[in-house]
């Protein structure tokens, strides 16, 4: 079947594209930014769990990160709304058909978040008192972190390839994915080592600030935080190479000096990874903070128009009519900025909090 007769009309945005793309890009950056502590995170704890036992919270990794994942949990997925909302006003007939054809998959991500969100509280609050109940809430939290982060890549793949959606026909029980896209496994993968080299170097932070407060051996396991980084972002860049040659080759090729745009971010991103992974092996935190921010940064854009290039066939942003909503775009970046300063100070706290407790 023709898939551009499958494409639905796109409906008119309320400001430039750019604008709203811009908004988006920057969203999504914090967005990932506080996911991938809570998805990493929790599996990290759940290792040092399974591996060590359970120890007093400012004695163990998994202690540090307990009463800090249920903030960072909140906190992503309420900055996760905006660019899904940007998603959907740029790009919603393709996101809202690759939805409707995994539908039973999609559905179920709002329910099993807010069990591994409560997971998240059970295993703060009974990480000392009841350690196998906190192991296994942990272990509920991850698998259900995980299961979120597939079900978006496959939302994400079927949303890109319309020359899919004819499987509708075959099979209208809402329960397709896209296991047989080479690209889905190696993007998946690539998000689980980026989120584990994330909580790492998160972790590398507080314990940073608690070695300023006098903590004992802080000093010790910032360390091992900036080793956890440095390992799990050299399994992403082995990852990263893995999703460049499983690429359409159209489109791979665009990355590889074909596109100068697109060939110049990928050479960026590769730059400040393995610049991130010096400086954390030299045990540098700060510099490998920045360093992460702008790695994380070129990633999204590399998202973007690694999007723009699988849709360039069937749609191109730039063409959707403009109808100016301006004064409802102000009322919202009011609101934006607002929201981003609480944020700011809910993260501080959920950084600094419990940092003086003196270490045994």
């Amino acid at each position: 079947m023709d898939p551009f007769r499958l494409i639905p009309s796109a409906e008119a945005i309320p400001a430039p594209w750019w604008l709203l793309e811009f908004l988006a890009v920057l969203t999504l950056t914090l967005h990932l930014l506080l996911i991938n502590v809570a998805l990493g995170g929790s599996l990290i704890s759940l290792f040092s769990r399974l591996k060590g036992g359970v120890t007093a919270p400012q004695e163990s990794v998994s202690g540090l990160l307990a009463g800090k994942i249920p903030t960072l949990f909140a906190v992503g997925i309420t900055l996760g709304v905006a660019p899904l909302l940007f998603v959907q006003v740029l790009y919603g007939h393709f996101f809202y058909t690759g939805s409707v054809l995994m539908a039973v998959f999609w559905i179920t991500v709002v329910p099993l978040l807010i069990i591994g969100y409560y997971g998240a509280y059970i295993n703060a609050g009974k990480h000392e008192k009841a350690p196998g109940v906190a192991t296994a809430a942990i272990a509920l939290t991850s698998l259900v972190l995980l299961y979120i982060a597939f079900a978006f890549q496959n939302n994400i793949s079927l949303g890109l390839q319309p020359a899919r959606w004819g499987a509708y026909f075959e099979n209208r029980a809402g329960t397709i994915l896209s296991l047989d896209d080479p690209v889905l496994w190696p993007r998946y993968f690539h998000f689980i080592a980026a989120s584990v080299a994330v909580a790492g170097l998160f972790s590398a932070l507080i314990w940073s600030i608690r070695q300023r407060k006098g903590t004992k051996s802080a000093g010790e396991k910032t360390g091992r935080g900036l080793r956890i980084f440095a390992v799990a972002t050299m399994i992403q860049v082995v990852i990263g190479f893995w999703l460049l040659l499983a690429l359409p080759k159209e489109i791979m090729m665009n990355f590889m000096g074909q596109n100068l745009f697109h060939t110049a971010l990928l050479f960026t991103g590769i730059v400040l990874a393995l610049a991130a992974i010096m400086t954390a092996v030299l045990g540098r935190l700060a510099p490998t903070l920045a360093l992460l921010g702008a790695t994380v940064v070129v990633m999204v854009l590399m998202r973007t128009v690694l999007r723009h290039a699988y849709l360039e066939p069937y749609f191109e942003v730039e063409t959707l009519r403009v109808a100016p909503q301006y004064d409802i775009l102000g009322i919202f970046l009011v609101i934006f900025i607002i929201g981003l300063v609480t944020v700011g100070y809910m993260i501080k706290w959920a950084v600094t909090s419990g940092s003086g407790k003196e270490a045994a």
